[in-house]
């Protein structure tokens, strides 16, 4: 596993892994429509950073349990963007 360990990855992971999951439940429960005013889409969006960041979090424990630190770090740093946004959509 030592082979994977490289910051690129875990970046490209964090910030494909929340982006896919965001997606995935807005398909699954089709709430696209909701996207058609902005004040609503607004706060869907805030919800919806904040929890895609989940997973991350949970990527984020297997691979430090398995000692692969810089794919780990690799993944905070790519959840940032998405913890940002939902800060900035807030205000």
């Amino acid at each position: 596993m030592q082979r994977f360990d490289k910051y690129w990855i875990g970046i490209l992971l964090g910030l494909l892994l929340p982006a896919l999951i965001a997606y995935i439940y807005l398909r699954q429960n089709n709430l696209f429509w909701l996207f058609d005013e902005w004040e609503m889409a607004k706060h869907i969006l805030t919800k919806l950073c904040i929890i895609s960041v989940f997973p991350n979090m949970a990527l984020l424990f297997v691979f430090y349990t398995m000692e692969t630190w810089r794919l780990a770090k690799g993944i905070i740093l790519g959840a940032i963007p998405y913890v940002l946004l939902a800060i900035g959509l807030t205000f």
